[in-house]
């Protein structure tokens, strides 16, 4: 995934070739981001609150034009304020357009408006801009992705079913298990959890399957979507210099992607064989954890250089 220009000769303990950008966060074997669609009241009061019983932070696709000024005007759908609470909280609040139309049928203009008014929304709200989206009805062709895309790092192509009638625990399971033989990104998906069409006929289904991923969090990374979406671009993007240094190497990240927009902690892993190493970049100390002989530590992709020792 990462290329590295590497020095000749180094006769370092460390050598260039026990160095890598690690597939995703603190060396996870997959990575998996649970998304909420529609705005939809039960992700304040049941979503929210179960995921950060479990450490976990969620993504809420929210649709602007169904969010009511106060909670009395529409019992089904959160607040603005609501919205703040939840993103103050961790979780990520993004866009879904502001009234959820089929995209691919609107003229350039529509499609314009429908995606700033929802941004314009959020920012003001909220506080922070939009940086993923959400395709209404999971309609879009290269024109609406290429609306959407711009000053975004990520936008939700594909997904796995989270709704109860829709995804048998068998289904999610396996969903699950293939991610982490592959080592792949997953991002499930679903709208209500006692009402809506593909709400759950059971809801602990839902929280058992928080429960199931949780059991697995060794392996598993559960970020937002935005967080991992920066992530394995910024991964893909970087390189690294690495040169013999005393007793060790030192380690220069470059990528052409902008810090503003992408900036994310990466993770080094480096294999270590048994042996305990320190890290530094920019005169800090890089707190070091080890797993199955290699050694990990979160670095500044946009940083300087990295000594490691």
């Amino acid at each position: 995934m990462t290329s590295m220009a590497v020095a000749i000769g180094c006769s370092a303990n460390i050598t260039p070739e026990d160095v890598k950008v690690a597939d995703y966060k603190d060396g996870k074997e997959c990575a998996v981001s649970l998304t909420f669609d529609d705005s939809m009241k039960e992700h304040y009061t049941i979503v929210a609150p179960e995921l950060e019983k479990r450490g976990f932070r969620g993504t809420f696709w929210m649709v602007g034009a169904w969010m009511p000024a106060v909670a009395e005007a529409d019992t089904t759908h959160f607040t603005w304020e609501e919205a703040k609470e939840m993103s103050d909280n961790g979780h990520e609040m993004s866009n879904h357009t502001w009234s959820h139309p089929y995209m691919t049928m609107l003229s350039d203009e529509d499609l314009y408006n429908e995606i700033k008014k929802n941004d314009d929304a959020i920012l003001a709200n909220i506080g922070k801009p939009s940086t993923t989206f959400c395709f209404p009805y999971n309609a879009f062709n290269e024109k609406v992705i290429a609306a959407a895309m711009e000053g975004r790092v990520g936008a939700r192509l594909k997904e796995f079913w989270l709704g109860g009638q829709n995804s048998p625990k068998e289904y999610l399971t396996k969903t699950v298990e293939d991610a982490l033989a592959s080592g792949s990104w997953i991002a499930g998906m679903t709208h209500g959890i006692n009402y809506g069409y593909d709400c759950y006929s059971d809801p602990t289904e839902f929280t058992d399957f928080l429960d199931y991923v949780k059991s697995l969090e060794d392996r598993i990374w559960v970020g937002t979507f935005r967080d991992v979406a920066a992530y394995t671009s910024v991964a893909k993007d970087v390189t690294l210099s690495v040169t013999p240094a005393d007793k060790g190497i030192t380690v220069v990240p470059q990528t052409g992607l902008d810090k503003a927009l992408y900036e994310t902690a990466l993770t080094m892993e480096v294999a270590v064989g048994g042996k305990k190493i320190k890290a530094e970049q920019d005169g800090k100390a890089l707190e070091v954890s080890y797993k199955n002989d290699k050694a990990y530590f979160s670095f500044c992709p946009f940083g300087g250089a990295i000594s490691i020792r």
